[in-house]
């Protein structure tokens, strides 16, 4: 006798994602994840075509030549797993236990890029005469810093002229349950590095240096209690965040001579680069303190627009977890800010995050087969919202 566990182990969504869970896909290595996706993409009947730049291999795969194109925003790649030593099993052999895989990208996003891939599958075998067209964006390069793997599979759809009409990103975007949380936007993100400068001395004889340290405090003390803006409907407050501080020689008895200071806001879409930097560049002068000052924008922030496709989203998502979602902007930053100024109409969606970027990320697999229901329901649902008459 089975039991469910054991069903759901043997899913199509579970046998894949172990597959490419299996390849150490850290960017800009490929490890082989990318031929196991356009392989199994062309296998199903999607044109294929392999972008690559500066040594990232990303894909684009296309299905159908009618209807409205709706595209799955997913990335191949995953951080790296640390210590292996650190692991309950290694991070690269993914492996189920009581009910749950794990390996290294379960849920960051393998897990959910497996159940994109076979809801389209399933849908294009159930429907051959669809009115959908089905595209994927596969980003080889999503977690470094500097990616541009989705851009490049964006500019080559640009070139070809084709407009992107719904976008379904599989971030892990469940915070505790599955289904309870939808994600209809993003906030921005300011990253900022101050050198304050004093004069290097010796411990002894603090009258003749300038502690640059003892005179930051208060300014960073308050741009750290500011109130940067207020909350929106949408948007929480901004809040200041000091990332990195160094400073000193190494000795114990050397006054510092510069204090490096790299600091970060997550904001909404009242806040600027050049704003950011002239009020810290105030509190800066109102303390008397020489400084170099640079800041710049990793994301803007941006708000999808609302209606239909997210309804539909949100009752498929009701429908098959019995969960309404929650519409949300928090979070870190994704691709999906790449995607939104080329579609109106996006929303991400995937399994509970929670082990992501951890040691033993894992997922449930019962979750993957409701997750792979959620996406094909939402592509049997928009499609008859457009009859292939139209």
């Amino acid at each position: 006798m089975t039991t469910p566990n054991q069903d759901h182990a043997k899913h199509p969504a579970v046998v894949l994602a172990k597959q490419l869970i299996a390849c150490p896909s850290i960017a800009p290595a490929d490890a082989g994840v990318t031929q196991v996706i356009g392989d199994r993409l062309a296998k199903a009947g999607f044109e294929v075509t392999l972008i690559e730049q500066n040594g990232v291999k990303s894909l684009w795969g296309c299905a159908g030549n009618k209807g409205p194109l709706i595209v799955f925003g997913v990335h191949s790649d995953v951080v790296p797993p640390g210590d292996v030593c650190d692991w309950s099993s290694l991070p690269f052999q993914p492996e189920i236990r009581e009910g749950s895989l794990y390996g290294r990208g379960a849920a960051d996003m393998k897990g959910p890029l497996a159940c994109a891939l076979v809801a389209a599958e399933r849908y294009l075998a159930s429907s051959p005469a669809n009115s959908l067209r089905i595209g994927f964006i596969v980003a080889g390069d999503e977690e470094p810093a500097n990616n541009h793997g989705t851009n490049d599979v964006l500019e080559y759809l640009s070139r070809l002229g084709l407009q992107i009409d719904y976008c379904l990103v599989t971030e892990p975007t469940s915070l505790s349950q599955f289904g309870d949380t939808i994600k209809v936007g993003r906030r921005g993100s300011i990253n900022g590095h101050l050198t304050i400068h004093g004069r290097q001395g010796h411990a002894a004889y603090p009258q003749y240096a300038i502690n640059p340290v003892h005179r930051a405090l208060w300014a960073l003390h308050t741009l750290t209690e500011r109130e940067w803006d207020g909350a929106s409907e949408w948007f929480p407050a901004t809040g200041f965040q000091i990332t990195n501080v160094s400073a000193g020689t190494g000795a114990n008895n050397v006054i510092p001579g510069k204090l490096n200071v790299s600091f970060n806001l997550r904001h909404g879409p009242g806040l600027s680069v050049s704003k950011v930097e002239a009020i810290v560049a105030h509190a800066m002068a109102l303390a008397g303190l020489q400084f170099d000052l640079e800041c710049r924008s990793d994301a803007e922030p941006f708000l999808t627009q609302g209606g239909g496709f997210t309804d539909l989203c949100c009752e498929a998502i009701r429908d098959v977890s019995g969960i309404l979602p929650e519409r949300s902007t928090a979070g870190g930053t994704s691709d999906a800010r790449f995607i939104a100024p080329h579609c109106a109409n996006l929303v991400e969606f995937g399994l509970v995050g929670s082990s992501s970027h951890h040691v033993d990320e894992h997922v449930s697999i019962s979750e993957m087969a409701m997750l792979t229901e959620v996406y094909e329901t939402i592509l049997q649902r928009l499609s008859g919202s457009h009859p292939v008459s139209q």
